[in-house]
């Protein structure tokens, strides 16, 4: 049925036809036109993938016809000759308006737009998890996930897709979906092996191949190509980016939010997601209130930074973003990644995090941030910020901390860790080899911990937080206190730590619930302790069930 708009290709004046019908030129002419618009619907429809609506037709129509209406004009002489040519002219006008005119006219309904799902509050004092933090950046996933590339057979068939930051089990894992390297790979494979997947909790993890046989991957060919398979059952839906979601069990699925555009194509409006089997292509269609729960992203990245770019930018209209700028914020622009990142909250629900600043070159303070929610596209704006930096100059920071070692910090994520918002900020070294993780005070730069494994980095920071942040007025004390203790031991239990070649003493006082931590580097003689032995130390006090001992001094047995 779409192929019958090939028809506007050719001349629609009556009289043209009646006058010219039985010359041959005519005829090859109109034979030619009908040819150029079967050829322009085959590759909007077939490799464009365009939606078939009529906002769609609008969009890209009105420039194509408009130019075969203009072509009319040699046959202006013509009884009405002349109406085809101007109705051309009009067409091309409207799709200038359209896509240039149009768009400046409506910003304050695409911040409207985004402002009704959008809830703002103060702060956030939630503290997260630690050992659900991710402290490896994504570059390193990816550099270890080439090595496991390396070792494929036919690696020269594959290489890896988009990484992206995945809930799998209730742990955090960097997923990276293989895919083929050209056409003629895929000609001598039709499925890639599986994806490579490693633990974003644990710096000294490595990534793993995850067998399973994919036939639909976005950089297949034909109708195994994602995108074209659904769309050749779904041709109404506008498709956005898919994204890669294995379940619990590791099973992977693509995941395709589809919905419709509001204000003539220029407000995107997701209405659910297509859930594609990659080894048998099944499609599954799921309305935005019944998504899997294994699904982590169902709103785009893409998407996410248009909401949060309109909602910070466009608050009084197109004029004031550029001129004025009242209440104007801008988000955060990262060189070498997307404008937001995947953030997960101390719930494990996955939010795209971007921080906002004044719309001011080089400007290191943050005025708030949003936490958009993957899953339902709703926007949490937290206002007070005032006062905190922003992620560059966290990276700023980092880097110059270890200017002699010449690191580069990766795309920072922001935290309420032990009360504190935190920037947590790994660093690498020019082969993206993961080197130092810190955690720096978003308050007070000068307030952070730098380690190589991150055990000792969370315990050093929740030491410096209660320390060092113990006297400001915005420190939740009752979050992280530095306290000291004097009670006989009641039972120990040792073990030896490989990664850091120490022994560690776990211990339990009298009339104390919480399970105490010392090393041996951090004194010897725990390596001798005994039930019984009397014991004054010092600790941080935070609502964990195992703390860490700062100091440690034997006073009797």
């Amino acid at each position: 049925m779409i192929y019958l708009l090939s028809l506007l290709a050719l001349t629609l004046n009556p009289a043209v036809w009646l006058k010219y019908r039985r010359r041959k030129a005519f005829i090859l002419t109109q034979a030619g036109r009908l040819a150029l618009g079967l050829l322009i619907v085959f590759v909007l429809s077939y490799f464009g993938l365009v939606d078939q609506t009529w906002q769609a037709f609008l969009s890209y129509g009105s420039l194509i016809w408009g130019i075969f209406l203009v072509a009319d004009v040699t046959y202006y002489r013509t009884r009405f000759g002349t109406i085809s040519p101007a109705l051309g002219v009009i067409l091309i006008l409207f799709f200038c308006y359209l896509h240039f005119l149009y768009p400046l006219t409506i910003t304050r309904a695409q911040y409207h737009y985004v402002a009704e799902r959008t809830t703002v509050v103060e702060k956030d004092d939630i503290s997260m998890d630690e050992q659900h933090i991710p402290v490896v950046p994504e570059k390193y996933a990816r550099y270890k996930s080439e090595k496991v590339l390396g070792e494929l057979d036919h690696v020269s068939y594959y290489e890896l897709g988009h990484t992206s930051l995945q809930k799998i089990d209730g742990h955090l894992y960097w997923v990276t979906p293989i895919e083929y390297t050209g056409f003629f790979k895929w000609m001598n494979s039709h499925q890639v092996p599986g994806y490579i997947r490693m633990n974003a909790e644990n710096e000294n993890a490595s990534a793993s191949l995850v067998k399973s046989k994919m036939k639909y991957v976005p950089t297949a060919y034909f109708n195994e190509d994602l995108k074209r398979h659904v769309r050749s059952s779904h041709t109404s839906q506008v498709l956005f980016r898919p994204s890669f979601e294995p379940d619990e069990s590791g099973k992977p699925y693509y995941v395709m939010a589809y919905g419709y555009y509001q204000k003539l194509r220029q407000i995107p409006d997701i209405q659910g997601v297509f859930v594609i089997d990659p080894e048998t292509g099944r499609i599954k269609d799921y309305k935005m209130d019944a998504i899997p729960a294994f699904i982590d992203q169902a709103i785009p990245s893409n998407i996410a930074e248009e909401w949060n770019r309109w909602y910070g930018e466009n608050v009084h209209g197109f004029w004031n973003r550029h001129f004025a700028q009242e209440d104007v914020k801008s988000p955060t622009e990262w060189s070498q990644s997307d404008e937001v990142n995947g953030v997960f909250n101390h719930k494990l629900a996955l939010n795209w995090f971007t921080d906002f600043t004044r719309p001011k070159s080089g400007s290191g303070a943050m005025v708030g941030y949003s936490m958009l929610d993957t899953r339902t596209g709703k926007m949490i704006y937290y206002s007070g910020a005032n006062g905190l930096i922003n992620g560059k100059s966290a990276m700023n920071v980092a880097e110059k901390t270890f200017k002699q070692n010449k690191y580069a910090a990766g795309i920072p994520n922001l935290y309420t860790i032990y009360g504190q918002k935190t920037w947590v900020v790994p660093l690498m070294d020019t082969n993206d080899v993961l080197r130092e993780i810190m955690l720096i005070h978003a308050k007070n730069e000068n307030v952070y911990s730098a380690e190589t494994d991150k055990r000792t980095l969370f315990d050093n920071y929740k030491y410096t937080v209660a320390t060092r942040v113990a006297s400001d007025d915005a420190a939740p004390t009752d979050q992280a206190l530095l306290k000291e203790l004097s009670a006989p031991v009641t039972q120990i239990y040792r073990y030896q730590d490989t990664e850091s070649h120490q022994t560690v003493t776990q211990f339990m006082l009298k009339g104390q619930e919480k399970i105490f931590t010392v090393s041996s580097r951090q004194n010897p003689y725990t390596v001798f302790m005994r039930a019984g032995d009397q014991v004054s130390i010092q600790y941080v006090d935070t609502d964990e069930k195992i703390l860490s001992v700062k100091k440690i001094k034997f006073t009797g047995s």
